[in-house]
């Protein structure tokens, strides 16, 4: 379970996450961290959460966003709302950067972030901070789709059915995603 105050890194994608609140401490109602980005850092892949809405507020830095088709780039003290289903992705621009982040409700995004973190540390990841394995990336997106699915609705038609397939070998062969809900 994470905690308030906890610090997960992953060095691979430049994101330093420091938890200001959790599900637990808000009963779900949302999760909080400060993302921390190293000059070129960028989120793994543009994505989508299909059942919840993702704020960004930026303290400091640039934040490049793009959100559905549309590019912007936050300044300290600027706030962009991504609304759940949106497709977006987002990256350092420049210099060293923090922004809030606030995923409402928390679902269970601690936990793939923790994942994700782990698998970077043990030297599992790619240059963008994805699972090496395929076979672990179905697993975690497989167990995570309440919180992440593909960017776009095509993407999710063509893989959705491949991937809980694979991510049902990887769980044979041992594999885990961290989910709570995952049989240990």
């Amino acid at each position: 379970m994470v905690q308030i105050g906890e610090e997960m890194v992953n060095a691979r994608s430049g994101e330093r996450f420091v938890w200001r609140a959790t599900r637990v401490s808000t009963g779900g109602e949302y999760c909080e961290f400060d993302l921390h980005l190293a000059p070129g850092a960028r989120v793994a892949a543009a994505h989508r959460h299909p059942n919840q809405e993702e704020r960004f507020t930026t303290v400091f830095g640039r934040l490049d966003l793009v959100k559905g088709d549309k590019r912007t780039v936050l300044g300290p003290g600027e706030v962009s709302v991504i609304p759940p289903g949106t497709a977006h992705r987002w990256g350092n621009a420049g210099e060293p950067a923090h922004a809030i982040v606030r995923l409402s409700p928390a679902l269970h995004a601690e936990e793939f972030f923790a994942m994700f973190c782990l698998l970077a540390s043990e030297g599992k990841a790619n240059a963008a901070g994805l699972p090496r394995n395929p076979l672990q990336m179905a697993v975690l997106l497989d167990a995570y789709r309440e919180e992440f699915d593909f960017a776009t609705a095509s993407q999710h038609r063509m893989l959705s059915a491949p991937l809980a397939a694979l991510g049902a070998i990887g769980r044979r062969i041992g594999l885990r995603s961290g989910h709570p809900d995952e049989d240990s």
